[in-house]
Protein backbone atom coordinates (compact mmCIF):
# COMPACT_ATOMS: atom_id res chain seq x y z
CA UNK A 1 0.00 0.00 0.00
CA UNK A 2 1.81 3.46 -0.99
CA UNK A 3 2.49 5.54 1.82
CA UNK A 4 -0.31 8.66 2.08
CA UNK A 5 0.88 11.89 1.68
CA UNK A 6 0.28 14.57 4.20
CA UNK A 7 1.42 17.45 3.92
CA UNK A 8 2.81 18.73 7.84
CA UNK A 9 4.62 22.58 7.83
CA UNK A 10 7.29 22.28 9.82
CA UNK A 11 5.27 25.01 12.50
CA UNK A 12 3.09 22.28 13.00
CA UNK A 13 5.50 19.37 13.07
CA UNK A 14 7.49 21.11 15.93
CA UNK A 15 4.11 22.10 17.50
CA UNK A 16 3.12 18.42 17.90
CA UNK A 17 6.65 17.07 19.26
CA UNK A 18 6.37 19.50 22.03
CA UNK A 19 2.46 18.60 23.08
CA UNK A 20 2.82 14.74 22.67
CA UNK A 21 4.80 15.94 26.11
CA UNK A 22 3.82 18.28 27.72
CA UNK A 23 0.25 19.13 26.64
CA UNK A 24 -2.31 17.93 30.00
CA UNK A 25 -5.05 16.14 28.13
CA UNK A 26 -3.49 12.40 27.39
CA UNK A 27 -5.71 12.24 23.85
CA UNK A 28 -3.99 15.49 22.95
CA UNK A 29 -0.77 14.09 23.75
CA UNK A 30 -1.79 11.07 21.52
CA UNK A 31 -3.00 12.80 18.44
CA UNK A 32 0.26 15.03 18.88
CA UNK A 33 2.42 11.86 18.51
CA UNK A 34 0.74 10.98 15.46
CA UNK A 35 1.12 14.22 13.55
CA UNK A 36 4.97 13.82 15.04
CA UNK A 37 5.61 10.22 13.72
CA UNK A 38 3.91 10.95 10.25
CA UNK A 39 6.06 13.81 9.87
CA UNK A 40 9.09 11.71 9.88
CA UNK A 41 7.43 9.62 7.63
CA UNK A 42 6.39 6.10 9.41
CA UNK A 43 3.72 3.81 8.06
CA UNK A 44 0.34 4.15 9.47
CA UNK A 45 1.31 0.74 10.86
CA UNK A 46 4.30 1.63 12.84
CA UNK A 47 2.02 4.83 14.10
CA UNK A 48 -0.96 2.73 15.05
CA UNK A 49 1.36 -0.20 17.12
CA UNK A 50 3.08 2.74 19.11
CA UNK A 51 -0.23 4.67 19.68
CA UNK A 52 -1.85 1.01 20.96
CA UNK A 53 -4.79 1.37 18.24
CA UNK A 54 -5.82 0.70 14.77
CA UNK A 55 -5.02 2.28 11.36
CA UNK A 56 -8.38 3.36 11.08
CA UNK A 57 -7.91 5.68 13.69
CA UNK A 58 -4.55 6.70 12.77
CA UNK A 59 -6.34 7.38 9.35
CA UNK A 60 -9.16 9.44 11.18
CA UNK A 61 -6.13 11.73 13.40
CA UNK A 62 -4.66 12.76 9.78
CA UNK A 63 -8.36 13.26 8.64
CA UNK A 64 -8.82 16.03 11.14
CA UNK A 65 -5.77 17.54 10.91
CA UNK A 66 -6.27 18.08 7.20
CA UNK A 67 -9.92 19.26 7.98
CA UNK A 68 -9.31 21.35 10.79
CA UNK A 69 -5.69 22.23 11.01
CA UNK A 70 -3.71 22.06 13.84
CA UNK A 71 -5.58 24.06 16.32
CA UNK A 72 -8.79 22.12 15.46
CA UNK A 73 -6.62 19.22 15.57
CA UNK A 74 -5.48 19.38 18.72
CA UNK A 75 -8.92 20.20 20.62
CA UNK A 76 -9.82 16.72 22.59
CA UNK A 77 -13.31 15.52 22.16
CA UNK A 78 -15.98 16.35 24.12
CA UNK A 79 -17.15 13.88 26.95
CA UNK A 80 -21.08 13.68 26.86
CA UNK A 81 -22.08 15.22 30.16
CA UNK A 82 -24.00 12.50 32.43
CA UNK A 83 -27.51 13.80 33.58
CA UNK A 84 -26.33 12.82 37.27
CA UNK A 85 -23.83 15.46 36.81
CA UNK A 86 -26.42 18.05 37.95
CA UNK A 87 -27.49 16.30 40.97
CA UNK A 88 -23.42 16.51 41.93
CA UNK A 89 -23.26 18.39 44.89
CA UNK A 90 -27.15 17.44 46.37
CA UNK A 91 -25.24 13.63 45.63
CA UNK A 92 -22.26 14.18 47.29
CA UNK A 93 -23.92 16.45 50.75
CA UNK A 94 -25.99 13.51 51.16
CA UNK A 95 -22.94 10.66 50.37
CA UNK A 96 -21.15 12.70 53.00
CA UNK A 97 -23.23 12.41 55.77
CA UNK A 98 -24.43 8.79 55.11
CA UNK A 99 -21.72 6.89 53.30
CA UNK A 100 -23.21 4.50 50.84
CA UNK A 101 -22.17 0.72 52.22
CA UNK A 102 -22.69 -0.49 48.50
CA UNK A 103 -22.92 0.47 44.64
CA UNK A 104 -26.67 -1.19 44.59
CA UNK A 105 -27.40 1.17 47.98
CA UNK A 106 -25.68 4.26 46.08
CA UNK A 107 -28.00 3.45 42.92
CA UNK A 108 -30.95 2.91 44.82
CA UNK A 109 -30.74 6.47 47.40
CA UNK A 110 -29.53 8.29 43.90
CA UNK A 111 -32.91 7.33 42.28
CA UNK A 112 -34.66 8.14 45.67
CA UNK A 113 -32.64 11.30 45.66
CA UNK A 114 -32.70 12.69 41.97
CA UNK A 115 -35.04 10.81 40.40
CA UNK A 116 -32.23 9.57 37.51
CA UNK A 117 -31.95 5.64 37.13
CA UNK A 118 -28.36 4.16 36.20
CA UNK A 119 -26.79 1.00 35.73
CA UNK A 120 -24.45 -0.24 38.58
CA UNK A 121 -21.44 0.00 36.51
CA UNK A 122 -22.89 3.83 35.99
CA UNK A 123 -23.26 4.67 39.12
CA UNK A 124 -19.42 3.33 40.30
CA UNK A 125 -18.05 5.74 37.33
CA UNK A 126 -20.14 8.28 39.10
CA UNK A 127 -18.87 7.71 41.96
CA UNK A 128 -14.84 7.73 41.37
CA UNK A 129 -15.46 11.21 39.70
CA UNK A 130 -16.88 12.48 42.23
CA UNK A 131 -13.76 11.28 44.34
CA UNK A 132 -15.06 8.36 46.44
CA UNK A 133 -13.45 4.64 46.76
CA UNK A 134 -14.39 1.72 48.73
CA UNK A 135 -12.50 1.75 51.91
CA UNK A 136 -12.39 -0.18 55.34
CA UNK A 137 -14.89 1.23 57.86
CA UNK A 138 -12.51 1.60 61.46
CA UNK A 139 -13.63 1.20 64.86
CA UNK A 140 -14.08 4.24 67.41
CA UNK A 141 -14.50 2.28 70.93
CA UNK A 142 -18.20 3.73 72.07
CA UNK A 143 -17.10 5.10 75.33
CA UNK A 144 -14.42 7.07 73.60
CA UNK A 145 -14.31 11.16 74.48
CA UNK A 146 -13.56 12.52 70.71
CA UNK A 147 -12.96 15.91 72.58
CA UNK A 148 -10.86 14.39 75.50
CA UNK A 149 -8.81 13.27 72.47
CA UNK A 150 -8.45 15.86 70.54
CA UNK A 151 -7.55 18.07 74.02
CA UNK A 152 -4.83 15.44 74.77
CA UNK A 153 -3.92 15.11 71.27
CA UNK A 154 -3.20 19.19 70.92
CA UNK A 155 -2.15 20.20 74.55
CA UNK A 156 -0.16 17.42 75.60
CA UNK A 157 0.80 14.69 73.00
CA UNK A 158 2.36 16.81 70.56
CA UNK A 159 4.10 19.62 72.41
CA UNK A 160 5.54 16.09 74.14
CA UNK A 161 6.42 15.31 70.81
CA UNK A 162 7.90 18.47 69.76
CA UNK A 163 9.99 18.17 72.82
CA UNK A 164 11.19 14.45 72.15
CA UNK A 165 12.12 15.66 68.07
CA UNK A 166 14.48 18.96 69.84
CA UNK A 167 16.14 16.29 72.10
CA UNK A 168 15.14 17.85 74.88
CA UNK A 169 13.50 14.76 76.71
CA UNK A 170 12.95 10.83 76.14
CA UNK A 171 9.12 10.17 75.06
CA UNK A 172 7.80 6.25 74.33
CA UNK A 173 4.53 4.76 73.84
CA UNK A 174 4.12 2.05 76.06
CA UNK A 175 1.39 -0.83 75.67
CA UNK A 176 1.00 -4.75 75.83
CA UNK A 177 -0.05 -7.23 73.36
CA UNK A 178 -0.73 -11.13 73.46
CA UNK A 179 -0.04 -12.84 70.62
CA UNK A 180 -2.70 -16.59 70.61
CA UNK A 181 -1.21 -19.11 68.62
CA UNK A 182 -4.22 -20.24 65.69
CA UNK A 183 -5.08 -19.11 62.43
CA UNK A 184 -4.83 -15.11 61.66
CA UNK A 185 -7.01 -14.64 58.40
CA UNK A 186 -6.12 -12.50 56.29
CA UNK A 187 -6.42 -10.75 52.23
CA UNK A 188 -3.56 -12.62 49.75
CA UNK A 189 -2.73 -12.35 45.79
CA UNK A 190 -4.03 -15.99 44.59
CA UNK A 191 -5.78 -18.22 42.28
CA UNK A 192 -7.83 -19.57 43.87
CA UNK A 193 -8.79 -19.64 47.79
CA UNK A 194 -6.29 -20.61 50.14
CA UNK A 195 -6.90 -22.75 54.14
CA UNK A 196 -4.62 -21.74 56.41
CA UNK A 197 -4.23 -24.69 59.26
CA UNK A 198 -5.19 -23.85 62.39
CA UNK A 199 -2.37 -24.82 65.15
CA UNK A 200 -3.55 -26.96 68.16
CA UNK A 201 -3.54 -25.64 71.38
CA UNK A 202 -4.01 -21.89 72.87
CA UNK A 203 -0.18 -20.93 73.40
CA UNK A 204 -0.17 -17.41 73.94
CA UNK A 205 2.95 -15.01 73.33
CA UNK A 206 2.62 -12.22 75.99
CA UNK A 207 4.61 -8.78 75.01
CA UNK A 208 4.80 -6.14 77.16
CA UNK A 209 7.15 -3.13 75.33
CA UNK A 210 7.52 0.67 74.84
CA UNK A 211 8.75 2.06 71.68
CA UNK A 212 10.63 5.42 71.50
CA UNK A 213 8.95 8.28 69.73
CA UNK A 214 11.87 9.35 67.03
CA UNK A 215 14.26 6.31 67.21
CA UNK A 216 11.73 3.80 67.49
CA UNK A 217 13.41 1.32 69.66
CA UNK A 218 11.96 -1.21 71.31
CA UNK A 219 12.57 -2.02 74.88
CA UNK A 220 10.36 -5.08 75.90
CA UNK A 221 9.62 -8.07 78.00
CA UNK A 222 8.14 -11.50 76.82
CA UNK A 223 6.32 -14.02 79.11
CA UNK A 224 3.70 -16.80 78.60
CA UNK A 225 2.01 -16.14 81.65
CA UNK A 226 0.32 -12.93 83.06
CA UNK A 227 1.06 -9.40 82.31
CA UNK A 228 1.31 -7.41 86.07
CA UNK A 229 2.39 -4.63 87.85
CA UNK A 230 5.45 -6.02 88.93
CA UNK A 231 6.51 -6.74 85.27
CA UNK A 232 5.21 -3.06 84.44
CA UNK A 233 7.56 -2.33 86.97
CA UNK A 234 10.49 -4.17 85.75
CA UNK A 235 10.37 -2.77 82.53
CA UNK A 236 10.62 1.01 83.56
CA UNK A 237 13.78 -0.14 85.46
CA UNK A 238 14.95 -1.31 82.11
CA UNK A 239 13.67 1.86 80.90
CA UNK A 240 15.15 4.53 83.03
CA UNK A 241 18.25 2.14 82.87
CA UNK A 242 18.73 2.75 79.03
CA UNK A 243 17.10 6.59 78.61
CA UNK A 244 19.42 7.71 81.70
CA UNK A 245 20.61 11.00 79.69
CA UNK A 246 17.26 12.89 79.94
CA UNK A 247 14.34 13.43 81.27
CA UNK A 248 11.88 10.76 80.74
CA UNK A 249 8.03 10.49 79.60
CA UNK A 250 6.31 7.29 79.25
CA UNK A 251 3.01 7.14 77.46
CA UNK A 252 0.38 4.23 78.48
CA UNK A 253 -3.51 3.56 78.69
CA UNK A 254 -5.68 3.67 81.73
CA UNK A 255 -5.00 -1.09 82.28
CA UNK A 256 -5.22 -1.45 86.06
CA UNK A 257 -1.54 -3.23 86.62
CA UNK A 258 -0.51 -0.02 84.68
CA UNK A 259 -2.49 2.74 86.81
CA UNK A 260 -1.70 0.65 90.27
CA UNK A 261 0.12 2.39 93.09
CA UNK A 262 3.27 -0.10 92.61
CA UNK A 263 3.98 1.30 89.04
CA UNK A 264 3.57 5.33 89.77
CA UNK A 265 5.47 4.52 92.91
CA UNK A 266 8.27 2.45 90.74
CA UNK A 267 8.30 5.70 88.03
CA UNK A 268 8.69 8.30 90.56
CA UNK A 269 11.58 7.02 92.47
CA UNK A 270 12.94 6.31 88.55
CA UNK A 271 11.90 9.69 87.19
CA UNK A 272 9.79 8.74 85.07
CA UNK A 273 6.71 10.97 84.37
CA UNK A 274 3.68 8.13 83.31
CA UNK A 275 1.17 10.32 81.23
CA UNK A 276 -1.90 8.54 80.77
CA UNK A 277 -4.02 8.52 77.73
CA UNK A 278 -7.79 9.38 77.44
CA UNK A 279 -10.10 6.43 78.03
CA UNK A 280 -10.57 4.32 75.45
CA UNK A 281 -7.97 5.85 72.97
CA UNK A 282 -5.78 3.20 71.26
CA UNK A 283 -5.77 5.62 68.14
CA UNK A 284 -3.72 8.20 70.40
CA UNK A 285 -0.79 4.77 71.20
CA UNK A 286 2.11 4.56 68.34
CA UNK A 287 2.77 1.41 69.48
CA UNK A 288 -0.93 -0.20 68.45
CA UNK A 289 0.41 0.37 65.02
CA UNK A 290 3.83 -1.89 66.06
CA UNK A 291 1.86 -4.42 67.03
CA UNK A 292 -0.74 -4.14 63.95
CA UNK A 293 2.53 -4.22 61.98
CA UNK A 294 3.88 -7.53 63.64
CA UNK A 295 0.12 -9.67 62.81
CA UNK A 296 0.40 -8.27 59.27
CA UNK A 297 4.16 -9.64 58.72
CA UNK A 298 4.49 -12.69 60.86
CA UNK A 299 0.71 -14.09 61.65
CA UNK A 300 -0.94 -12.95 58.96
CA UNK A 301 -1.93 -16.22 56.56
CA UNK A 302 0.99 -17.85 58.17
CA UNK A 303 1.10 -21.65 59.70
CA UNK A 304 3.39 -22.24 63.13
CA UNK A 305 3.67 -26.06 63.97
CA UNK A 306 4.02 -25.42 67.62
CA UNK A 307 4.15 -23.15 70.20
CA UNK A 308 8.00 -22.32 70.41
CA UNK A 309 8.15 -21.59 66.15
CA UNK A 310 5.50 -19.31 66.98
CA UNK A 311 7.10 -17.58 70.05
CA UNK A 312 10.79 -17.60 68.08
CA UNK A 313 9.18 -15.71 65.31
CA UNK A 314 7.36 -13.08 66.45
CA UNK A 315 10.59 -12.20 69.20
CA UNK A 316 13.10 -12.39 66.21
CA UNK A 317 10.80 -9.86 64.36
CA UNK A 318 10.98 -7.58 67.56
CA UNK A 319 14.97 -7.81 67.50
CA UNK A 320 14.73 -7.03 64.21
CA UNK A 321 12.99 -3.78 63.73
CA UNK A 322 16.86 -1.52 64.05
CA UNK A 323 17.55 -3.57 60.71
CA UNK A 324 17.38 -1.06 57.51
CA UNK A 325 14.50 -2.76 55.86
CA UNK A 326 12.27 -2.43 58.81
CA UNK A 327 13.84 0.99 60.15
CA UNK A 328 12.07 2.21 56.90
CA UNK A 329 8.89 0.55 56.95
CA UNK A 330 8.81 1.69 60.73
CA UNK A 331 9.50 5.69 59.85
CA UNK A 332 6.49 5.26 57.24
CA UNK A 333 4.13 3.51 60.00
CA UNK A 334 4.84 5.32 63.13
CA UNK A 335 4.73 8.76 62.32
CA UNK A 336 3.37 11.26 64.51
CA UNK A 337 0.19 11.59 62.77
CA UNK A 338 -3.02 10.65 64.88
CA UNK A 339 -6.04 9.75 63.86
CA UNK A 340 -8.90 11.44 65.54
CA UNK A 341 -12.45 11.18 65.25
CA UNK A 342 -14.60 14.41 64.13
CA UNK A 343 -16.01 12.39 61.33
CA UNK A 344 -17.31 9.13 63.07
CA UNK A 345 -20.47 8.28 61.63
CA UNK A 346 -23.13 5.68 62.46
CA UNK A 347 -24.04 3.93 59.24
CA UNK A 348 -27.31 1.93 60.07
CA UNK A 349 -29.90 3.40 57.55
Amino acid sequence: MPLRIVNICQADADAAKYDMFHHPDPLVQKRALCLHMKALNFKHEAIAQVLGCNRGTVANYLDLYELSGYQGFMVAYNKPESALDAHWSRVEASFFEQPPRSVKEAAHRIKKLTGVDRSHSRIRAFLHRMGMKPLRTGQIPAKANVEEQQKFHDETLQPLLKQAKAGKCHVLFLDSAHFVLAAFIAIVWCFERVFVKTAPGRFRLNVIGAIHATSHQLTALYNTTYITATTVVELLENIAHKYADRPIHIILDNARYQHCQLVKEAALRLNITLVFLPPYSPNLNLIERLWKFVKAEVCAANYFPDAQTFQTAIIEFLNSLQSIPRKKELLSRLSHNFQLFQHAENLAA
